[in-house]
Formats: C-alpha cells, structure tokens, sequence
C-alpha cells in the first residue's frame, strides 16, 4: 500500500478496535465502525472516477426470492488501481484483529479477493432485502465512501424486525459470512433512503477461487 494512503489514523479503528468489533459478530451479524479519514476517502473515491460502470440486474431471483436493485456496479477494477491496494492493506489489519482473538473465529487467515463499486444515485431505492450469495465465506466489509444510506439487516425477505447500523462516510461495516465462528447462516439486510449520491466498495472472500 503507498505510505501516504492511511487507513488506520487516530482516533479511527486499529486491530484494537476491529477486534472488539469482531468478537460481537456472532452474535449481532453486523458491525459498524469508523477506519477512513476524508484525506484517505478523497483517494479512494479518485480511483473510482474512471472505472466502467454498469448498470445492476434491476430484478434477481424470481417469486418470493426476487431481489430488486437500484445501483450501477463495477468489478472490473484494474490490478495496479489504488483500490486493491487498500484492499490488501485492509486484508492486513483484519487479519491481525482476527488473529487477537481466541479461539480464532476463521479456521484460515481471511483473503480478500472479490471488490465491488457501487453507486447509488440520489432517490435510488437501493437493494431490498437479501442475503449475500453462499460462495461469499468467512467475512464482509463495506466501507462507505460518500454519500448517505439506510443500512439494516432484518430477519426475512420482507424486512421484518429491522435494526439499523450506522454507515456514513469512511465506516465499515462488517458482516459475518458462512465459516465465520463455524456458522453457516447468512444475515438477511438492504439498503435504502439514498438521498445524496452513495458510493461504497465491497470486499469479500469468494470460495470459488479466481
């Protein structure tokens, strides 16, 4: 990761500080907490301006598994962008809040190899309710970028008993995944009231391998 890009700054989540946060997973599904300075987001967002959007599937899945999405959607993200770079150095720093914690929730060291743009524009409805694909394993982060959302998991399809967790810019969010704790369910959540301009990056473990 080039020096100047600092993902951990004071007053901002260290392996400390994503550790507590870790150890709550099993039993809260999701976690939020601050890790990017405006100085680190202004960079990260920089390397977003150029990569080739397209437009999300608006409908997933069919009857009462149909998943509706407003958003567009990059994964074609090039190998020397800035955007792996943090990836790797946000792989680091999980890993070594992971490795604090005993007995370890991950029976591997968490690789982050499946990175996802999104941009929501403003008045998007964003994603209903959902549960990420069985091949995503271990763990979840999305780290907000700009812009503001609505982000709640829930226990069903309908968005029923819906808890909010903070994600405004330069939060990750954490999410546990098939594998993490030796659990093999899937939180339900979705992401709504966008109503400013919203771009996030999502990076995951794909068990399916390059």
């Amino acid at each position: 990761m080039p020096k100047d890009l600092s993902i951990a700054t004071d007053g901002l989540a260290g392996p400390a500080e994503l550790a507590g946060a870790l150890a709550r997973l099993d039993a809260e599904g999701a976690v939020s907490l601050p890790l990017l300075d405006a100085r680190a987001r202004r960079r990260l967002i920089g390397a977003t301006t150029r990569l080739p959007y397209r437009p999300a599937i608006p409908v997933t899945g069919t009857g009462a598994n149909a998943v509706r999405q407003d958003f567009e959607l990059c994964m074609a993200i090039p190998e020397r962008s800035l955007l792996r770079a943090f990836a790797v150095a946000l792989e680091a720093l999980l890993n070594a809040a992971l490795d604090r914690l005993k007995p370890p929730p991950l029976a591997e060291p968490l690789h982050l190899d499946d990175l996802i743009v999104q941009r929501y524009p403003k008045d998007s409805f964003g994603i209903t309710a959902h549960r990420d694909h069985l091949r995503y394993q271990d763990l979840v982060a999305l780290v907000t970028l700009s812009g503001n959302a609505r982000f709640c998991l829930c226990d069903d399809r309908a968005g029923r008993g819906a808890r909010e967790l903070p994600c405004p810019p330069g939060h990750l969010l954490l999410m546990r995944a098939p594998g993490f704790g030796n659990r093999r369910d899937r939180p339900f959540h979705f992401l709504d009231r966008i109503t400013r301009p919203r771009l996030s990056l999502g990076l995951r473990h794909d068990a399916r391998g390059p």
